[in-house]
């Protein structure tokens, strides 16, 4: 996918154990651990704002879309719920 593209090279480097591995918060490390602490896949958006923000399934769906459509009315509105 053509978004996450930009950070194959931090996986990559991650995997082999060239950068450490890091989270940008505790409640990812379960996400973000197969991916080694990269966002590649649109379930781990979900997932990220299921933990951090509680956001249910439909609303983690609502966000998911509106990045990948670079929506950016969308992603306002629900970063008012987010934070």
């Amino acid at each position: 996918r053509p978004g996450p593209m930009e950070q194959i090279p931090n996986f990559i480097a991650s995997k082999h154990g060239q950068i450490p591995v890091s989270y940008p918060h505790p409640k990812l490390e379960p996400i973000l651990k197969e991916t080694y602490g990269v966002m590649i896949y649109q379930e781990q958006i979900m997932m990220a704002a299921s933990a951090l923000a509680g956001f249910t399934l439909g609303q983690s769906d609502l966000l998911r879309r509106a990045i990948g459509k670079k929506k950016l009315e969308v992603m306002k509105e629900q970063r008012k719920t987010f934070v």
